[in-house]
């Protein structure tokens, strides 16, 4: 009966856990599916999923301990008369007990049977997104509806626990005057206010500072920290400065649309301080976890083109791999025009080897000193022929194309130094042993090749056209163990999509394979599948998540309207007695509630802003350049954010005037 009683309280309770639930039974669902981990791509998938169970059972947790806090609060008064009208404690307690044991059944059941049923249909949009082939036959997940079973059994039992240590320690008194308690003048901590702004401008400086990518992955849960310190002080003691501020100012606050206003607002952020800074940084990881996810899966056709600029490409180790380079270039040749249509095919050598910057010298012995630096070495007869640009070089010059070395010289040297003094090449330099060069120009790309890397580039990339093979193998023979000599083939086939071309690539990889001593080979049609999972992947998880945020969000936003709604039932009753029309105590109210409403937003889309160069940096890990991309990926995600906050706005605040007229009423 309590239960039915207090429905407006206990239903979005019972429904956010029940859909908290099905959540987390669904992502445990795919991460232990059997015939998924049969299909290639989809490790990653799991592992992601796996995350993804992780962060729903902790936001479970504080949905639940969130939501019981509050209604449990509604209801002080009621246990208070209970214990009044001769209900001992214990009573009160069997009576949470039965109340809880109906919750959890509740939860727990819906929950799982929601999740067993939306299961199939999110197992096959996972499946689309990320490219995989459909499976069939419908499978429960045991060890998944345990889990779920446990995890929210445990939740529940945290939540009575606490409500009947609340209960023991508390006086009748206290309980049917619960509600009302905690309505003194806040003070202003200025302490709070000092430790906001350095830690809010902290992590604001973070982003916008770092510039490199490998640095903002490892400072961006930093970044995130100082940011959510800064959002819990600057709501709970810097909003109550600045209101006090006016407060003090005379000819501002002695006005009749600003009195009211004022007084009503520093009372409301003392009370909702923390919920609104929970709603501002819940609607910040909404922003930033889905307008990241959409962008990799909408750039993942360029960055796939950005890894793999070919179709396949065959690679043989001049140092390892035996055979006639001009022999197997004909092969590849032959047996390529036998599954299709030949497309730009060409050839050329690659020496590269990672080095060390300094000082206008390239060390092939690094230390902690250098900028490490990868070197590509390609001669002015493959870079002809494979840019049709025909370039003279003597064998003291080269063409260049520096990236991440800033300056970069006219003249500059690559050595091997002395090993007993590794610091020699910058104490003298005249003592190295090795090659000088002359820039003669620079090049505005080097040529493109496959690299199966997915996180990032080194920290700086230097491609020398040499001229001729004889400089390049003299440059490669300062240091044969580190330094790599390659022949590669790159070819397009004429398939008419990624099946066709993914069936004629296995099908000229076979015919290869045959032959002894072989070379290797990278297909952009066979690694696209791997990164089709995990770009999928992360868009599913993100969306998912996203909606668990959101999720928890409008629950939040309810309670706190419910919770005003009944504040300002007072409020309204004795502005009324005062002299105040109704039309300007619902205007006052109004306009605190949008204010106070909407700050949340208005803030979240700062924080994802400041946020934007860091996250910006964080995708050239991911191969995604396009800013313009991400800006409007993140524009679009703010837009539909604040489509649906004023929606739930709209809807909440109906219950807010039920609330509130109900009282004027009486």
């Amino acid at each position: 009966v309590n239960l039915m009683r207090n429905g407006r309280f206990y239903g979005p309770y019972l429904l956010s856990c029940g859909g908290v639930a099905a959540m987390y039974y669904i992502l445990r669902f795919l991460s232990g599916h059997e015939t998924l981990k049969s299909v290639r791509g989809a490790v990653y998938l799991q592992s992601l999923t796996s995350v993804g169970c992780f962060v729903v059972a902790l936001f479970a947790a504080v949905i639940l301990l969130y939501a019981n806090s509050f209604v449990m609060k509604r209801r002080q008064k009621e246990l208070g008369l209970y214990n009044i009208l001769g209900l001992e404690k214990r009573h009160i307690a069997l009576v949470m007990c039965w109340e809880t044991l109906l919750c959890a059944a509740a939860v727990i059941a819906g929950g799982i049977l929601a999740g067993i049923l939306l299961s199939k249909l999110m197992l096959l949009v996972v499946l689309k997104m990320s490219h995989l082939p459909v499976l069939f036959g419908f499978y429960v997940s045991l060890p998944g509806i345990c889990e779920t079973a446990v995890l929210f059994a445990v939740l529940m039992a945290l939540t009575l626990l606490r409500n009947l240590f609340r209960l023991y320690r508390s006086k009748p008194v206290e309980l049917l005057h619960g509600e009302h308690a905690g309505e003194r003048e806040p003070r202003t901590k200025w302490l709070l206010v000092l430790i906001g702004l350095v830690t809010l401008l902290g992590g604001y400086g973070l982003s916008f500072t770092i510039k490199n990518p490998v640095e903002a992955m490892l400072f961006f849960i930093l970044a995130v920290a100082l940011v959510m310190i800064g959002t819990y002080c600057l709501f709970t003691a810097g909003s109550i400065a600045l209101l006090k501020r006016l407060r003090a100012n005379k000819n501002f606050y002695y006005k009749t649309n600003h009195f009211t206003a004022v007084s009503g607002l520093l009372y409301r952020m003392k009370q909702n301080a923390v919920g609104l800074a929970n709603i501002c940084i819940l609607s910040t990881m909404v922003l930033v976890t889905v307008s990241t996810t959409i962008c990799m899966y909408i750039g993942l056709d360029r960055a796939l083109e950005q890894m793999f600029p070919y179709d396949i490409e065959f690679l043989q180790d001049l140092d390892r791999q035996s055979g006639d380079s001009m022999e197997y270039l004909e092969e590849v040749r032959r047996e390529a025009a036998s599954v299709g249509e030949l497309q730009d095919l060409r050839y050329y050598n690659r020496y590269w080897v990672y080095c060390g910057w300094c000082s206008g010298v390239l060390s092939l012995n690094m230390s902690p000193s250098t900028q490490r630096t990868l070197l590509e070495v390609v001669t002015a007869e493959d870079y002809a022929r494979l840019t049709g640009r025909a370039v003279s070089l003597a064998p003291d010059e080269v063409l260049v194309h520096a990236v991440g070395l800033e300056n970069f010289p006219a003249e500059f040297r690559i050595a091997r130094y002395n090993d007993e003094h590794p610091a020699s090449y910058i104490e003298s330099p005249f003592d190295l042993e090795g090659y000088a060069f002359r820039v003669q120009g620079e090049i505005t790309e080097p040529i493109r090749h496959a690299t199966t890397t997915l996180l990032g580039s080194e920290e700086a990339e230097l491609f020398l056209v040499v001229a001729d093979r004889e400089t390049a193998e003299n440059l490669m023979a300062l240091d044969r163990e580190r330094t790599a000599r390659q022949f590669r083939i790159q070819l397009n086939l004429t398939g008419k999509d990624y099946a066709e071309k993914l069936a004629q690539t296995e099908d000229l990889v076979h015919r290869l394979s045959l032959r002894e001593g072989g070379i290797g080979f990278t297909s952009k049609q066979d690694n696209a599948q791997e990164f089709y999972a995990m770009y999928g992947g992360f868009l599913f998880l993100g969306v998912f998540l996203g909606i668990l945020f959101l999720m928890t969000t409008v629950l939040i936003i309810y309670y706190k309207q419910i919770s005003e709604g009944y504040e300002d039932q007072r409020r309204y009753h004795i502005c009324r007695q005062v002299g105040m029309t109704e039309k300007e105590v619902r205007a006052s109210i109004h306009s605190q509630i949008l204010l106070v409403f909407f700050l949340p937003l208005g803030t979240a889309g700062v924080h994802a802003a400041a946020a934007f160069p860091m996250l910006s940096c964080m995708l050239t890990l991911f191969n995604l350049y396009d800013v313009k991309l991400f800006a409007l990926c993140t524009a679009g995600t703010l837009l539909a954010f604040c489509a649906i906050y004023a929606l739930v706005y709209g809807l909440t605040a109906s219950a807010y005037d039920r609330i509130v007229g109900g009282e004027a009423e009486r």
